[in-house]
């Protein structure tokens, strides 16, 4: 028998850098549970480390979850690619 997955949507919008970690790490924080996530990307103007190592400890923290990075533009899908995002997370 298969259970359908839920998935939980996060928007995200606006500039993500340091002064921006704490809330991140808060945000973060309430995804707990089983639910699969989606970071919904497209208002998203501005990324640094900071957000990609949030993300990256949340997946590392996440093993049987499923994560979609979506709408994110061709910047920051390229940062992505770069880093190897588009490896470890799904792209919308």
């Amino acid at each position: 028998m298969n259970r359908a997955s839920a998935s939980r949507r996060v928007m995200l919008q606006g500039e993500y850098d340091l002064t921006r970690k704490a809330e991140l790490a808060t945000l973060f924080g309430t995804l707990d549970g089983d639910d699969d996530l989606v970071f919904d990307l497209t208002n998203v103007t501005y990324l640094d480390s900071t957000i990609l190592e949030e993300l990256a400890a949340l997946r590392r923290q996440s093993n049987r979850r499923s994560i979609t990075l979506a709408g994110a533009n061709a910047h920051i899908r390229r940062v992505f690619h770069i880093v190897g995002f588009d490896r470890i997370f799904h792209t919308a």
